[in-house]
């Protein structure tokens, strides 16, 4: 799912970051804060720790004499977070935020903190923020498009139903369209109606033409693609690669991309989608799956171990796709990746997950079995 310009200004961490994407680093590399992993959503999943901060960073904060500058940096953290996945970011965006005093809460303020928690899976902290938002500016358009996101890869179906409609009366375009038919496949229970919300889709946005918003094509076609997958079709991985085409720092796209590759063992095409985003746990466990397919991977495996080693020891791991996956294909230890894709599922119910938790089951299975 994408957005228009304005919107990616605005909301820069959306589904690809609540979903797949991992930003545990190694402990060596960590520049970022903190994590910790909440027992519940509104509780705080990290607090700053001293880090190497560049110099005129910490200037330009003691600098900040309004609250509109506080709110412009914090946006742009948002977007440094969602182009490199460095956690570092977020620590700038959440000490920005905190530079704003409670008298001087505005609109942005409010959508720019639901961005910050939702990328930290505080989704009731987010929605709270949304909910506020609500009230002083009801026909905000990013403001819908967030309460989708959080309400649809979380599995309430309700609320993803109520936001959707309510995203089309104040807008409805290809976002609209994208939101109606991606919950049409998401509850569909024949392969039939899949196809048809994938051809109504495909029919609004050839109706919009070339001449429409890039963003909006952006986030229509990654819908488009993820409907292709749920039905099975072949050429899901040619809608991921026209999504990443528009925005190749797009790592949503990039993993699920990967994740194709991969499942057609096409080991190469993983290494070159995920070489360069070893930084992000879902792309770095991709590619060490592929890397060991070709007899490697062992400098991968051993540094993933590290990772997920040390979130597991801070109780931090909030990505637990990631790790559920590391734990199946690469540690094969199924047990402990069943456990880890149900604690997945209580949180993420997006298609990926959806997969994971069914092969974990039958890997589960099939070792039973074979007792």
């Amino acid at each position: 799912m994408r957005f228009t310009n304005n919107t990616r200004a605005i909301l820069p961490l959306l589904m690809g970051f609540i979903l797949g994407p991992g930003l545990s680093l190694v402990a060596s590399a960590l520049t970022g804060p903190a994590v910790t992993h909440p027992t519940r959503d509104e509780q705080t999943v990290f607090t700053i720790t001293k880090q190497a901060t560049p110099q005129n960073t910490l200037q330009n904060s003691l600098l900040a004499t309004t609250p509109e500058q506080h709110i412009a940096r914090a946006k742009q953290a948002l977007l440094d977070f969602q182009r490199s996945a460095n956690p570092r970011f977020l620590g700038n965006a959440q000490r920005e935020l905190a530079g704003v005093l409670a008298a001087d809460y505005s609109a942005d303020f409010y959508l720019y903190r639901a961005s910050l928690r939702q990328s930290l899976h505080q989704f009731s902290a987010a929605s709270a923020d949304l909910a506020v938002l609500g009230k002083l500016q009801p026909n905000n358009f990013h403001a819908h498009m967030m309460r989708f996101t959080i309400a649809f890869v979380s599995g309430d179906e309700a609320g993803a139903e109520l936001a959707c409609q309510t995203l089309a009366k104040v807008n409805d375009d290809l976002y609209a369209a994208s939101c109606r038919q991606l919950l049409r496949a998401a509850h569909a229970e024949e392969l039939g109606e899949i196809e048809a919300a994938y051809r109504t889709l495909k029919t609004a946005m050839a109706k919009a033409g070339p001449l429409a918003d890039r963003q909006a094509l952006s986030w229509a076609s990654g819908s488009l693609a993820d409907i292709a997958e749920r039905a099975g079709r072949d050429d899901a991985a040619q809608l991921w690669q026209l999504v990443l085409s528009m925005n190749p720092d797009d790592v949503y796209a990039r993993a699920r991309l990967a994740a194709l590759k991969l499942a057609a063992n096409d080991d190469a095409a993983v290494l070159i989608l995920t070489k360069a985003y070893l930084a992000v746990d879902s792309l770095a466990v991709l590619n060490a799956i592929a890397a060991r397919r070709q007899g490697g991977g062992e400098q991968i495996i051993s540094l993933l171990r590290e990772r997920f080693n040390e979130a597991l020891w801070r109780g931090e791991v909030l990505h637990k796709r990631a790790y559920a996956q590391f734990l199946l294909d690469i540690e094969s230890k199924p047990a402990a990746a069943l456990m880890w894709a149900k604690n997945n599922w209580q949180e993420q119910r997006e298609w990926p997950d959806t997969q994971l938790l069914a092969r974990a089951k039958r890997a589960v299975a099939q070792a039973e079995n074979s007792q």
